[in-house]
């Protein structure tokens, strides 16, 4: 009998099939880790402008003309591009006591409600993807000092 210690051709080549499908299915779920890896960096970036607009606009009084949610039922919304990103900001009064926008919207100041709720909503220009909200809100009563 002869001693055979090497591996023949025939197995050698079903190694090598098994080893490059195996390979296949990794490579091919290389497309799809990109996108998605593309797909969390916009959404990033998204967060990241809204978190910014939310900042500059904490930085201002209750009363400031930022703030003027005078408008429309719906309060005042303003809009504006940052980049590839259109950022619209929505500030509307709002009810202390239900958490909702009055039945009779306020017309003036005078009926300030005392409580504005504050939307940062972002989103690409090109409408691909999801959009991004941010909500705050901001009260006219000082806390109190303790």
């Amino acid at each position: 009998m002869r001693n055979e210690s090497g591996q023949s051709l025939i197995e050698l080549m079903v190694s090598i099939v098994i080893i490059t499908t195996a390979l296949s299915g990794i490579i091919a779920i290389f497309p799809y880790i990109i996108q998605k890896n593309v797909r969390i960096q916009m959404q990033n970036q998204e967060i990241n402008i809204a978190q910014n607009e939310l900042e500059e606009l904490r930085a201002h009084r209750y009363f400031s003309p930022e703030l003027d949610a005078l408008g429309g039922v719906n309060g005042m919304v303003s809009i504006k591009a940052v980049n590839n990103f259109l950022v619209r900001v929505t500030v509307k009064y709002i009810d202390p006591k239900t958490g909702v926008s009055p039945e009779t919207y306020p017309t003036e100041i005078s009926q300030d409600t005392g409580l504005k709720e504050v939307t940062v909503s972002v989103k690409r220009k090109d409408n691909v993807g999801f959009q991004t909200n941010l909500v705050t809100y901001f009260s006219k009563a000082r806390p109190g000092r303790g």
